[in-house]
């Protein structure tokens, strides 16, 4: 019997048998990069497993044989987002010559990345869970995590320019840490909420003129 015959009669052989799963030319990267932007731009309990299907262009056998569950897959969205999409706080960081510019860039630069064409507005670690429910409370715990090394590193950032003096002793640098956090969540907000690049780069100009009052 020829391969169409089995076909025909219904017999398809399991070599030749080909379902919808996953294409041929799947793209791991190119995946993550699209449930990214579904993750950030409607939150984590927004996105169902049939929006990423679609996004993919994947079934659901398929999408769970390379990501695992959903939570798995934000997680490794959530590291892409890290490695391709967030403000690089430790190249930053490290090349800053004063803890003020330092500062300074950091705002500056987080707003570049609020505020793009064809890309969700703020930050993926403030908004994709802000709505979850108690169930998904092991994901919120793991981006407040994140959100708390970040501000541990504007600390420790404002403690160098302690050690290299372009900082004073007496500088209240938890307030500091505080203070600047919460000008950047609140700007993420605001991306949201619509506002321009023009405008929040005028936030973070007033939030600098702050630094000589601490």
């Amino acid at each position: 019997m020829t391969e169409s015959d089995k076909v025909v009669s219904g017999h398809t052989d399991p070599v030749v048998r080909r379902g919808r799963g996953r294409p041929r030319c799947f793209d791991e990267q190119e995946a993550l990069h699209k449930a990214m932007l579904l993750f950030w731009e409607y939150g984590y309990e927004a996105t169902s497993i049939s929006d990423l299907t679609q996004a993919l262009n994947i079934t659901a056998p398929s999408l769970y044989g390379s990501f695992g569950d959903k939570s798995q897959l934000f997680y490794r969205c959530l590291d892409y987002y890290l490695t391709t999409e967030a403000c690089p706080i430790e190249r930053i960081f490290q090349e800053a010559r004063t803890a003020r510019i330092a500062i300074e860039i950091y705002l500056h630069e987080n707003i570049k990345k609020m505020v793009q064409e064809h890309k969700p507005a703020g930050c993926m670690l403030v908004v994709a869970t802000m709505n979850c429910s108690e169930q998904n409370h092991q994901i919120q715990e793991q981006l407040l995590q994140k959100r708390h090394w970040v501000k541990q590193r504007i600390y420790e950032r404002l403690q160098q320019g302690i050690q290299d003096q372009d900082l004073s002793p007496n500088n209240p640098i938890e307030a500091m840490s505080d203070f600047y956090t919460t000008i950047i969540q609140g700007m993420t907000l605001q991306a949201r909420d619509g506002a321009t690049i023009e405008q929040l780069n005028r936030v973070a100009e007033h939030a600098m003129k702050s630094w000589d009052t601490f």
